[in-house]
């Protein structure tokens, strides 16, 4: 049987050997619980210990290697919670709708605020503080500049497919009043 390597190593906190504190074991079992759910205290109660104990081991003073593991482990944490806020700024969280007391249905809720964030952080470059001061590219299309003319004006090319059409729109009726369209000269 071989022993699974842990998915962070660290130097383990030297302690003095108890048999309920901090042992090797516990310290890497904690770390890589930390890792999986990203919570403090469920990976404190997954080792059996208390959460000011976990502020003393990260203090003590050759705590540094497993500061920095927790911290590593609560950063593979955060992805979980990166993708369940993207999941969210798609797809929208479902809200119940309640009609006398009883559900009758859901709306979907989606947070402009959420998405903005995300834009913001995760495509700086283009969404973020910066985005307005950095040099742009001129465009996708090859020759064509954005801040130059457009090589073709859309109103004449549609103009030009409506003559190909023999299209000609039909004059109004003549009791037709452009003041209010849907009044007839009857109803007024």
């Amino acid at each position: 049987m071989s022993e699974e390597k842990p998915l962070i190593t660290f130097e383990p906190v030297p302690v003095r050997p108890r048999h309920d504190g901090w042992t090797v074991e516990r310290q890497f079992a904690f770390v890589e619980k930390l890792a999986d759910c990203g919570s403090i205290t469920a990976a404190c109660k997954h080792v059996g210990m208390s959460r000011e104990s976990v502020r003393r081991l990260r203090r003590h003073p050759y705590g540094r290697a497993f500061r920095d593991a927790c911290d590593a482990a609560l950063d593979c944490g955060y992805a979980d919670v990166e993708e369940a806020a993207v999941e969210r700024s798609k797809n929208g969280v479902a809200r119940p709708v309640f009609y006398k007391g009883e559900q009758v249905g859901e709306w979907r809720h989606y947070d402009e605020r959420l998405t903005m964030f995300l834009l913001r952080f995760r495509r700086r470059h283009r969404f973020g503080p910066e985005a307005d001061s950095l040099p742009r590219q001129t465009s996708d299309l090859p020759s064509l500049d954005p801040i130059e003319q457009l090589p073709f004006d859309p109103e004449d090319e549609l103009g030009g497919c409506l003559v190909a059409f023999e299209f000609t729109p039909d004059p109004p009726p003549e009791d037709f009043d452009e003041r209010w369209p849907e009044a007839s000269p009857e109803e007024q």
